[in-house]
């Protein structure tokens, strides 16, 4: 039976009515994830520009592109790329992290990826900062009529994110191997989505490859950040479209998953 629009506005109210909860939940998540670490939220920083600093020695000549012409396009493509591979893995252990409240009461379990969903954005929006100062950098200016396009971004970057934890979360619940699986498809899609390399690098060409990167729906998440800041335009209707209807599929199965499994997860975790 599908979820009337009463039952998801009282669920959605029952979820901010427990926003101390998750709140907590998320300052404990960045608590322990940086106790004790010399670096502390630095580590959000140094990833990124670690692997932004070695593939420009390996990959700028490869392309031919002048080192102010590649960091801001990898740096950019690195960090949507870190949110939604995180949103993923992270998400693997979202209910099984939250066992113990699981099991305590019954307590709508969209908050556990939000939880996850949430502290990766903090993480991402950090390394965000950091990529459009790079851009900046190099570029003198930015478009600020352009960069206002990224709050819409940011918002679907973050829907994307949530339900990706959902699905990831039910699936690793019921299939442990998930996270072995997600690691070698990542992998996969890595090199099958234009971060090392632009977009347009196999315009020339007529094949598998190009009809992959057009129908790759993460070629347009990742534009929707990456065109304001380093092209100074805003991106186009259709990498919108494309983007919102692959937030729309996912969303639906995250639905439909909560719907079909939130009274029976309990046995799982």
């Amino acid at each position: 039976m599908a979820m009337s629009v009463v039952d998801r506005v009282s669920y959605i109210q029952q979820i901010w009515a427990l926003r101390y909860f998750w709140f907590s939940l998320v300052r404990l998540d960045l608590d322990t994830r940086y106790r004790h670490s010399f670096f502390g939220i630095g580590w959000s920083l140094l990833r990124p520009m670690a692997m932004t600093a070695v593939f420009c020695v390996v990959f700028g000549k490869l392309f031919n592109l002048s080192l102010a012409e590649y960091a801001p396009h990898l740096i950019v493509g690195m960090t949507v790329w870190q949110f939604f591979t995180e949103s993923l893995v992270v998400g693997c252990n979202t209910f099984t992290a939250g066992a113990a409240y699981i099991r305590q009461q019954q307590i709508p379990l969209a908050i556990f990826p939000l939880r996850t969903a949430l502290a990766t954005a903090f993480h991402s929006l950090i390394a965000l900062g950091m990529a459009i100062g790079v851009s900046w950098f190099f570029k003198g200016s930015l478009d600020p009529v352009a960069m206002l396009s990224l709050i819409p971004a940011i918002v679907i970057l973050f829907l994307l994110s949530w339900c990706l934890a959902i699905v990831s979360g039910f699936a690793f619940t019921h299939f442990p191997d998930t996270s072995h699986l997600l690691e070698i498809g990542l992998q996969v899609l890595f090199y099958a989505t234009p971060i090392l390399y632009p977009a347009n690098s196999f315009a020339s060409s007529r094949g598998h490859v190009t009809f992959v990167l057009e129908w790759n729906p993460l070629t347009s998440i990742i534009a929707l950040v990456r065109v304001p800041i380093v092209e100074g335009t805003l991106p186009s209707m259709q990498q919108f479209g494309m983007s919102l209807a692959f937030l729309g599929v996912v969303a639906t199965i995250a639905l439909v998953l909560l719907r079909k499994l939130e009274r029976n997860l309990v046995f799982w975790v």
